[in-house]
């Protein structure tokens, strides 16, 4: 759920076709995107990144507000969006929704800065964002970060059954855009009478997504409205920076779903709080094409085409779009009669078929081309689609793997994509603590603010605790491990003597044996069969490095 203003071409605007496939990207070594997939699996008790990467925990649920009388943080942690100031990638402001619904609504914002010395984050301060002047809001879903820095948080509900209009504006209280200033952490004021005020003119429906292109007039939304009012919709704004006034469109398809390749806009009536209001119903009435839980929407960086998806369907769909809609078509996900696609993950010591599912969710593309895809639903991953992905040809991989009962949420990257925030909303109770790039604790089980980068970039030269680095690479599996033997995968710069011990949750040492590490890649075996159930944690240690890794026995 992001917008980088990086993520336009001339193309978009020209009516000229983008190309409707690119070459996958040579990645410098240390690119953010570039990484060798993680082991599918349900989710397990914490967070299964590459192990090239790692992350640092900046913000939970009930964690308390710099401002006492503000109370504590709410929960439902979704949209996570980096605001930078004055285009900086290390300095800047967080912002978290919160998908509650009443009181549990709402927006929090964080200043963050990252110190060079440390290289980890530090959050100054936690703020919420006031909308009593707007009538609050519901269900604070997904949105953007505008090319000019501010936030924009969606409703992804219009309220009661029978609407209200409290404050008597006209307009019915829930279902809107609502842009933010993250320095005041105030609503905008759109139409300059000195009251702050929601997005009218982009239409009251159920919310779920927005992306504003780099002219910075043209944005697409999204309606998460079931099978019958998912509706596609563009936003032309008046004036460039300026989203309260502008004409809205619904997109038609010129046939069925699967088949139709070409589309129009059909522009819906906003000039009255009448109209406005309405939107849902005059956009089904003039026949908007309904993609079954419409979600996150955003730009190719590469090619100007839209991507978005549908979560009822399990896919991602892209299209070019100029005078017209042209090359309309299923980027990745189920095909047309199809429920449950496939695709090849290779998690570098073996390949295995997983199934796509339904739930693809929330988009992010880096500079590169690479969409990332989080899933609310089935294992709940995180993908990457790489931009030379054909279904013919699918270029597929997983990123994470995430923690017990969560939903990925948010994601954005800081400028320089050296950074990527996101969120776990809502992880299970029961999870294992893991230690972060900053040394902390970290259990999730509670709605959790990550920041995401290459080892080295984020964390103190790859030391622990105890000053010795970590191995480049160490990974267990499966796990959890029901078998007789856990799967230690390393890679070592040298050939050396290692001695693994694995601990129990109180520290007691339950097994130990020694090993021999050759330079490159290392497959050793541990013998977990004598173990009762529980978590546990492996340490792997040479002359020369100290690694830990946490694996639960079944």
């Amino acid at each position: 759920m992001k917008h980088t203003p990086t993520l336009f071409v001339a193309a978009l605007l020209s009516g000229g076709n983008a190309l409707a496939q690119v070459a996958c990207p040579t990645l410098p070594n240390d690119h953010i995107s570039r990484f060798t997939s993680v082991m599918p699996s349900n989710q397990p008790q914490d967070l299964r990144i590459p192990s090239t990467h790692t992350f640092q925990m900046l913000a939970q649920g009930n964690m308390p507000y710099t401002n006492a009388a503000n109370g504590n943080m709410l929960e439902s942690f979704d949209f996570t969006g980096y605001a930078p100031i004055a285009g900086s990638s290390t300095n800047g402001y967080l912002s978290i929704n919160h998908e509650g619904s009443g009181t549990t609504s709402g927006v929090s914002i964080l200043n963050l800065n990252f110190n060079a010395a440390s290289k980890v984050w530090n959050v100054s301060a936690k703020h919420p964002v006031d909308f009593a002047p707007v009538a609050g809001t519901i269900n604070n879903c997904s949105g953007t970060v505008t090319p000019w820095s501010t936030i924009v948080t969606s409703e992804e509900n219009t309220g009661p059954t029978t609407p209200t209009d409290t404050n008597n504006d006209g307009y019915m209280d829930s279902g809107w855009n609502i842009e933010i200033d993250p320095v005041t952490r105030t609503v905008k004021d759109q139409d300059g009478d000195g009251k702050p005020d929601k997005l009218w003119k982009m239409g009251r429906i159920k919310h779920e997504n927005i992306v504003v292109a780099a002219d910075r007039r043209t944005a697409y939304e999204g309606a998460d409205d079931g099978s019958v009012n998912s509706f596609v919709y563009k936003y032309i704004a008046t004036t460039p920076g300026q989203l309260g006034d502008g004409t809205l469109y619904a997109l038609k398809l010129d046939g069925a779903i699967g088949t139709s390749t070409t589309g129009t806009w059909i522009q819906i009536p906003n000039s009255t709080p009448a109209e406005c209001n309405t939107t849902t119903a005059t956009a089904r009435a003039l026949g908007a094409t309904s993609f079954n839980g419409t979600e996150d929407i955003e730009i190719s960086p590469v090619t100007g085409q839209i991507y978005f998806t549908a979560k009822g369907t399990g896919r991602t769909y892209r299209f070019t779009d100029g005078a017209t809609v042209s090359n309309f078509e299923i980027f990745v996900g189920n095909p047309v009669g199809v429920t449950n696609q496939t695709y090849n993950i290779n998690y570098g010591t073996g390949t295995i078929a997983e199934p796509w599912g339904t739930g693809n969710d929330n988009l992010t593309f880096d500079s590169q081309g690479n969409l990332y895809v989080l899933q609310d639903g089935d294992r709940n991953h995180v993908w990457v689609v790489r931009p030379c992905h054909t279904q013919a040809n699918p270029a597929v991989e997983i990123f994470a793997v995430t923690p017990d009962g969560c939903e990925p949420t948010g994601m954005t990257f800081s400028p320089d994509e050296k950074f990527l925030f996101i969120s776990m909303q809502s992880p299970g109770a029961n999870t294992l603590a893991t230690i972060d790039a900053a040394g902390q604790s970290v259990v999730f089980n509670k709605s959790t603010a990550l920041v995401i980068a290459r080892k080295g970039v984020l964390g103190a030269a790859l030391s622990t605790s105890k000053g010795k680095a970590e191995l480049a690479q160490a990974d267990v599996y499966p796990n959890p491990v029901s078998g007789a033997e856990l799967k230690l995968l390393l890679t070592h710069s040298q050939k050396e003597t290692a001695t693994l011990t694995v601990y129990n949750t109180l520290g007691a040492r339950v097994l130990e044996q020694p090993a021999t590490l050759t330079q490159g890649v290392n497959t050793l075996k541990v013998p977990v069969s004598k173990l009762q159930s529980g978590h546990y944690n492996l340490v792997i240690k040479t002359a020369t490095t100290t690694t830990t890794r946490p694996f639960i026995k079944q």
